[in-house]
């Protein structure tokens, strides 16, 4: 079930760390084929449930410029999973990246026709609702927001159909302990102890503030227009992202998929190169991400042509448009 892209340079071969965090593998193993679980992002679907267990989590736009993550689980595995969702075209490029599994509910007949020959030619494991078992609904919320999955529901499925491995490419990460701010790619940056993702005002936008203490980002998201601090309702811990980065490119809106209120779904080129920020340590630094094709991770590299590494820890990916303005203090 690997993908057929060509084989990715472990940046991390020398560690024994989980590749898409960076942490100590200690008895865990790195070959376990990562779930990546489509979450709904509306307000009435939050607070998430099993989202602070994600090693990473990308954020993307959809029909109405609300947003949906794309939960991606290799070293946890909730015993909850929330709300779960349908899938978008984007999800192919992110699912074929990680060697992963995708997890959702549905998705339109268009992107159903994609999904389903990426499955059959080996890009990776699609296990829809639609089809797959390990679903099941919540009584605390109302439909659709109340579908959810458990991630050992998934590796039992997976297991099934004799999937349950992969080689799976590593992000690029940091040596774990103390560390000068400025290596790893981040000579130059500036100071940023918070910043502002402008995503739709009435129910998306994103805050993060920098904790030094922790070494972490504190997430807010906007709900009714006023900022709500994201906390994981399965265990009642608040979201702190080690790393936020942000990836700009094109973004448009796809003719084939409207929804019931006639809004186009979109769609994004992510592989090529494009402006990038990453924020770490409390440091924003300017960068550019490239990704030769979907099989491999995105690199950051900032203007001195150094990679750039992040720091072992939960990384949240926001995937935005090339003109949008991403501030910071």
């Amino acid at each position: 079930m690997s993908p057929s892209a060509a084989p990715t340079t472990d940046v991390n071969a020398a560690c024994a760390c989980w590749p898409l965090t960076g942490k100590p593998l200690e008895a865990g193993n790195a070959s376990r084929r990562p779930l990546v679980v489509k979450v709904d992002n509306v307000p009435v679907a939050r607070p998430h449930y099993g989202i602070t267990q994600a090693d990473i989590v990308v954020e993307e736009i959809v029909e109405g410029y609300v947003t949906r993550l794309a939960a991606i689980y290799q070293s946890n595995d909730p015993s909850a999973i929330g709300g779960v969702r349908s899938a978008r075209l984007a999800d192919r490029s992110l699912t074929t990246m990680v060697r992963g599994a995708l997890v959702y509910s549905g998705t339109s007949d268009y992107a159903w026709s994609l999904i389903s020959q990426d499955a059959a030619s080996g890009r990776y494991v699609e296990l829809s609702a639609d089809h797959s078992d390990g679903y099941y609904r919540v009584p605390f919320r109302i439909a659709p927001y109340n579908m959810f999955t458990t991630a050992q529901a998934q590796r039992d499925t997976l297991a099934r159909l004799n999937a349950t491995t992969v080689s799976v490419p590593s992000w690029p990460f940091l040596a774990a302990g103390t560390h000068d701010t400025t290596t790893g790619g981040m000579v130059g940056a500036i100071p940023a102890l918070s910043l502002a993702i402008p995503y739709r005002e009435d129910t998306s936008a994103v805050r993060y503030d920098y904790d030094a203490a922790t070494h972490t980002y504190a997430r807010w998201q906007n709900s009714n227009g006023k900022p709500v601090r994201d906390v994981d309702a399965a265990n009642n811990t608040p979201v702190a992202a080690t790393n936020v980065v942000v990836i700009q490119t094109e973004i448009w809106e796809v003719d084939e998929i409207v929804d019931a209120s006639g809004a186009h779904a979109h769609d994004m080129r992510l592989t090529g190169s494009g402006r990038a920020i990453v924020f770490r340590d409390g440091l924003r630094q300017e960068a550019t991400w490239s990704r030769k094709d979907d099989g491999v991770p995105f690199t950051f590299t900032s203007a001195s042509g150094e990679q750039i590494k992040l720091d072992p820890g939960q990384t949240w990916v926001h995937i935005i448009p090339t003109e949008w303005v991403v501030s910071s203090k």
